[in-house]
């Protein structure tokens, strides 16, 4: 795979959570990075549509910051 997908997260002190304000300001050419092309691009292309892998990038993020925040509550 060629692009390499960047977020922002922070810790409130209770739980683990994405940061969609910070990555549009830190990222502000996209969040993801084509390292063949060496060039930045949105993961949502519109219409519905994403960059191949952002979903599944989405997907394996959101399912690490469930697990870290349930064995944070100790659920």
């Amino acid at each position: 795979m060629t692009k390499q997908f960047s977020y922002a997260i922070y810790f409130d002190g209770t739980k683990w959570q994405l940061d969609i304000d910070t990555e549009e300001q830190a990222f502000p050419n996209g969040t993801v990075y084509d390292t063949e092309t060496k060039s930045w691009d949105y993961a949502y292309q519109g219409d519905g549509k994403f960059i191949e892998g952002a979903q599944e990038a989405d997907k394996q993020l959101q399912d690490m910051l469930n697990k870290m925040n349930q064995e944070r509550s100790g659920v």
